[in-house]
């Protein structure tokens, strides 16, 4: 187990429960947004913490929530920001030094695409798991990765106009190139033992393809 790596649980569709289970186990501590508590119950999943505006949860459900003494039950209503970033925040404030995200699929698309863009909102290193990949922001410091296997694939999207983009290890190297919103940056191929992402100035996304 990770000190100080938070999990986060959406209420949508999870990857394998393999791959959950792995993640539960090495995090400290484990946030279920609103209804994914009671997937989480229904799977087995511990979570240590509910947050959001709690308006997919029943009465009922939530009576049961609040006499646990395991569970904090944190009641957010404001509807500026999604259950994501309120849980995404709290960890942060309660002293996370990571956050993995699951649940953002599935649903209507919009959900889904603000669930990606909560990464850019909330700048932190934080990184989501689909059921095929991950997405992550790219950190300014750059993004350095010796363990991605040769014929992995990926895609970087720009979030506004970034400058002093340069990828290296990969069939489409680019060096000191300005990208937009856009295609540009799909479907890329790892072949080196490292890929590496520089940029100086913007906000990236990265999708890594299982």
């Amino acid at each position: 187990m990770a000190e100080h790596h938070y999990l986060i649980v959406a209420n949508g569709d999870w990857p394998s429960i393999e791959s959950l289970r792995s993640l539960t186990e090495s995090s400290s501590k484990i946030i279920a947004c609103d209804g994914a508590a009671e997937q989480c119950i229904e799977q087995k999943i511990p979570f240590d913490v509910v947050i959001g505006d709690m308006d997919s949860l029943s009465e009922g459900f939530k009576s049961q929530l609040n006499q646990r003494n395991d569970v904090q039950f944190i009641v957010q209503e404001g509807q500026q920001e999604n259950d994501l970033v309120k849980a995404m925040k709290w960890a942060i404030e309660d002293g996370a030094q990571h956050i993995d995200v699951v649940g953002v699929e599935g649903g209507e698309i919009d959900h889904q695409f603000a669930a990606i863009l909560a990464l850019c909102e909330v700048k932190f290193s934080a990184r989501i798991h689909t059921t095929k990949s991950t997405v992550e922001l790219i950190e300014k410091s750059g993004y350095y990765n010796a363990s991605i296997p040769k014929g992995s694939t990926f895609s970087l999207f720009a979030v506004g106009e970034v400058k002093g983009l340069s990828v290296s290890g990969c069939k489409w190297n680019l060096e000191n190139k300005s990208m937009h919103p856009g295609t540009l940056g799909l479907h890329n191929v790892v072949t080196e033992n490292c890929l590496e992402i520089q940029y100086t100035s913007g906000l990236l996304l990265l999708f890594l393809n299982r």
